[in-house]
């Protein structure tokens, strides 16, 4: 009987020193937080309750959402690094804002290796639009209307700090001044386009303004990004109008770290099993999306490299108000 009590001693001892191997093979096991580090009706929210939606069918158990919208996305994943790794709370989004907003911010940065990685779904243009009212219809008329009335113009922007920031860089190139507006989310940046409360707004593709656009409630002025935009190929880009900095957000799914590797990997596994249903692909990008799936290991590397690319811009715009 003792023989037993001493066995049954060491092999508690041993789960204690490996918890991770105790709970990864029946996780989940409870409800998963996911939080949505900007506000409701922007592309954030909507894409993480898609791909959510099908996650939770996967893993049997409910997803909670939680929006914690502010600075940017450094709210939320604040909020993040605070949580339990044990894989039962996730942010959502384009973490390469969100972990390069404290730097645009001048507030206290958080590493790339404070979190764990669970994969990227899509990345995203940011467009400038306005409303066909304006004077100006096309980028050179907006730049030249921007030189002879300074400080008149307002620039919404949806929530993307780093989006800002290649405004800002554009004035310093031109010699513009503009009135700079930042909302919460793509939602809230869409209804002050559409509403006429500022005179352009950038929000990402896939957001009501970015919709509103594609049923010529809109004008597209510009891609703040080095790619092309749905629906829009005609757009000009950053590279194609040779400014020196471009927009670079990637979407995705981050854990606090110390995640066991298991639980890490099956929600990684479960992200590129819902990236393969091809009826969801065709909605994202009928939204306007361009959904695909990177390994949590290389989306690390892109939010790095993120991260590594924000001082010169910050440097370039320092003296841009």
């Amino acid at each position: 009987m003792k023989k037993i009590f001493m066995l049954f001693t060491v092999l508690i001892m041993i789960a204690g020193l490996f918890p991770g191997s105790a709970t990864a093979n029946n996780y989940p096991s409870k409800p998963i937080t996911i939080i949505i580090p900007w506000g409701a009706g922007g592309m954030t929210n909507v894409s993480t309750r898609m791909l959510g939606d099908k996650m939770k069918e996967i893993l049997g158990q409910p997803i909670i959402y939680i929006n914690k919208p502010g600075a940017s996305g450094l709210i939320g994943v604040q909020s993040l690094k605070k949580a339990k790794p044990d894989g039962y709370t996730i942010a959502s989004g384009p973490m390469t804002s969100a972990l390069t907003s404290p730097y645009l911010l001048g507030s206290d940065p958080l590493a790339v290796d404070d979190f764990d990685y669970i994969g990227s779904y899509m990345p995203q243009e940011r467009v400038l639009f306005t409303t066909p009212d304006k004077p100006y219809k096309t980028w050179e008329e907006f730049i030249d209307y921007s030189k002879k009335n300074p400080g008149k113009v307002s620039v919404g922007s949806g929530g993307a700090q780093w989006a800002l920031g290649v405004m800002k860089s554009i004035a310093k190139k031109e010699g513009i001044k503009w009135k700079y507006v930042m909302f919460k989310s793509g939602g809230a940046a869409s209804s002050a386009i559409l509403g006429g409360h500022v005179d352009v707004c950038e929000t990402g593709t896939g957001t009501p303004a970015y919709q509103s656009a594609r049923q010529g409630k809109l004008r597209v002025l510009v891609d703040l990004g080095s790619d092309k935009v749905p629906f829009f190929p005609e757009t000009r880009n950053m590279n194609d109008l040779d400014y020196p900095y471009a927009t670079l957000l990637e979407y995705g799914m981050i854990l606090p770290k110390g995640v066991p590797e298991e639980i890490r990997a099956k929600l990684e596994s479960t992200l590129k099993t819902v990236m393969q249903d091809k009826a969801l692909m065709d909605k994202m990008g009928e939204t306007g999306f361009t959904p695909r799936f990177v390994a949590g290991n290389q989306y690390r590397e892109i939010v790095k490299k993120a991260v590594e690319s924000i001082s010169p811009l910050i440097e370039y715009t320092k003296d841009v108000h």
